[in-house]
């Protein structure tokens, strides 16, 4: 049970995002999440949960958004009292943002009229939760969502230079749909690339478990693979391994290179558990 306790702990870990820390979610969004970001019509918002001090990622993925069309607007959501204050404070003037307290039990605080079209929790459960923790958090995070719209959850580096986000879905049973997992990575990182480096960023659910057997560990193997294989055939820098170990990856299994160090997994049946 998502307890008072686990969220004080949680909030010590929370308040650090770095500019451009989340640029390769606000690319991913715009690439594959059109259609439900941007045909919510008159009161569409989306949630970005945990804001931080200075709301700089929140800031910037508005800014992505707002390029397009009829543009949801971007709440974003912090439970820690004297953060949300800063984060008001540096959104004052924005049109396009809100910032908003909650009580720190996950539920979207939409008003009447709102619907949600799709909401983004990125490095919150990376520390100070329990495994018993997440599944309640995100099924509380998923009844706020309209019927098709995205969760995207996971965590990333400091930097924003590798990252995994899985993505989830409200269905039309209204159940998340544990439907694909988000690989990224810099394609101008210095210290190169390799599949397992990507393995501390997993969805917490999914690093409790990561394991022979497990299906994401089989994923990992086949990726590891084929990185191997690129690099016999010559592959050195960081964007070569990854464009080329993706691309032979998809020869078996379901994968989309999406953009340069961008690559999502849709497993048949969902992301295995």
């Amino acid at each position: 049970m998502l307890t008072l306790a686990s969220c004080a702990i949680a909030a010590a870990y929370s308040g650090r995002t770095a500019p451009g820390r989340l640029k390769f979610v606000d690319e991913y969004l715009l690439l594959r999440e059109r259609d439900a970001l941007f045909g919510g019509g008159a009161g569409a918002v989306f949630c970005d949960v945990g804001v931080g001090d200075t709301a700089s990622t929140t800031l910037e993925l508005a800014a992505a958004l707002a390029d397009c069309k009829n543009a949801p607007l971007v709440l974003g959501l912090e439970a820690d009292g004297k953060r949300a204050d800063r984060a008001r404070a540096s959104v004052a003037g924005v049109d396009t943002v809100e910032v908003r307290q909650t009580d720190g039990r996950f539920a979207l605080p939409l008003r009447a009229g709102e619907r949600c079209v799709g909401a983004r929790a990125m490095n919150v459960f990376r520390s100070g939760y329990r495994e018993s923790d997440v599944a309640p958090a995100l099924e509380a995070l998923g009844r706020g969502l309209a019927r098709g719209a995205p969760l995207v959850e996971g965590s990333c580096s400091r930097e924003g230079d590798a990252g995994v986000a899985h993505v989830l879905r409200r269905g039309d049973d209204d159940r998340l749909e544990r439907e694909a997992l988000l690989f990224a990575i810099d394609p101008a990182r210095g210290n190169g690339f390799a599949p397992m480096a990507l393995r501390p960023y997993l969805p917490r659910d999914l690093r409790w478990h990561f394991k022979r057997g497990h299906g994401v560990y089989g994923f990992f193997e086949a990726w590891t693979d084929a990185w191997k294989s690129s690099r016999r055939q010559g592959a050195r820098d960081t964007d070569d391994a990854f464009r080329l170990s993706a691309r032979a990856l998809a020869d078996d299994h379901p994968v989309e290179l999406l953009a340069a160090g961008l690559l999502l997994w849709t497993p048949a049946g969902g992301v295995p558990r």
